[in-house]
């Protein structure tokens, strides 16, 4: 009976010791349970990054990191990944330290690469340093104050320097403000005269609105008789007619097309014009001269005896009346 209490004893002890190194172990991120390998990593700087951080692939935590040391100017990261991921991980994938979220926290993100092999145990990886998102917002907001100093700093600087110019300006706009209203004031009669025949012409339309539909009713009867007298493709026939005499016209057909296309037949007119208006100008200056040839058959003499017998005839006239005057 005594030994069998001390192998009770012993076989508790010994699953006590067990669940608590599996409890240790699984507090510290790695679970007893599933096979997995060692990898490192080497960074500059690893600020934030603890055992037990988590290990990710494609947002899936993969492993936890075990442990961080210093080696030389490098920092160490010992990474502990189950052996079912480690075919899905290049050779040429890399670790990036990057923060866990809003809430705080460093992890390590693995990139897959595009090589044909991957990774084997005690291998390692590339490792990178994603930059802090909390800090880059903040350095950027401060860039931003910066920035926004500046801007506010030159335009202080900008309205001590035109103060004079900007108080000129508000004087200008109000007088101008004044002058406004003093031209609305003034015109406000004209504007209520304006107001009451827009009134009295909108009534009239109103009272009148038989007659207006009436006129539209009659153009819209035009507007038909139009279409059915066919205006429109009369319209185009005499277009077309026109476009066909002009056509002949500029191809030279025709009398019209002959005198406007034959540049010798028009010199000819031309010259034939200005040589009868020298001969009319000749007739009216010397018209003796060309009675000899006119249809009436007279020469220059018989004219001159015509008119020495009209004298007679007139002197005779003459001394008639002279005498019946003395009686």
């Amino acid at each position: 009976m005594k030994i069998r209490r001390e192998l009770k004893i012993g076989v508790f002890a010994v699953i006590t010791i067990l669940a608590a190194w599996w409890g240790i172990k699984w507090l510290g991120g790695q679970n007893v349970l599933i096979t997995s390998s060692y990898y490192y990593a080497y960074y500059e700087d690893v600020s934030g990054l603890i055992p037990s951080s988590r290990i990710k692939l494609r947002g899936v935590e993969i492993g936890n990191v075990q442990e961080i040391e210093l080696e030389m100017d490098k920092v160490r990261v010992e990474m502990l990944i189950e052996d079912k991921y480690a075919e899905m991980i290049p050779s040429n994938s890399v670790a990036e330290i990057r923060s866990a979220g809003l809430m705080g926290g460093t992890e390590i993100n693995i990139i897959q690469g595009d090589a044909k092999d991957f990774i084997v145990a005690e291998s390692t990886i590339k490792g990178v340093v994603k930059p802090d998102m909390l800090g880059s917002m903040t350095d950027k907001a401060g860039e931003l104050l910066d920035g926004l100093n500046t801007t506010v700093d030159s335009v202080n600087s900008l309205l001590g320097a035109n103060s004079e110019t900007i108080t000129d300006l508000i004087t200008n706009l109000e007088s101008m403000s004044s002058s406004v209203n003093s031209i609305v004031a003034s015109a406000q009669s004209s504007i209520r005269g304006t107001l009451a025949n827009l009134n009295t012409f909108t009534a009239t339309l109103a009272q009148n609105s038989s007659r207006v539909e009436s006129m539209l009713a009659n153009l819209d009867q035009l507007s038909e008789d139009l279409a059915e007298a066919q205006f429109v493709d009369q319209l185009k026939s005499t277009l077309n007619d026109l476009n066909a005499i002009i056509k002949t016209i500029n191809d030279g057909d025709g009398t019209a097309g002959m005198l406007i296309n034959d540049k010798a037949l028009y010199d000819s007119l031309n010259e034939a014009g200005v040589n009868l208006a020298a001969l009319l100008e000749d007739l009216k200056a010397n018209p003796m001269r060309y009675v000899h040839f006119s249809l009436f058959g007279q020469s220059e003499e018989k004219a001159k005896e015509r008119a020495a017998k009209k004298a007679e005839r007139e002197e005779r006239r003459e001394a008639k009346k002279s005498e019946k005057s003395e009686k």
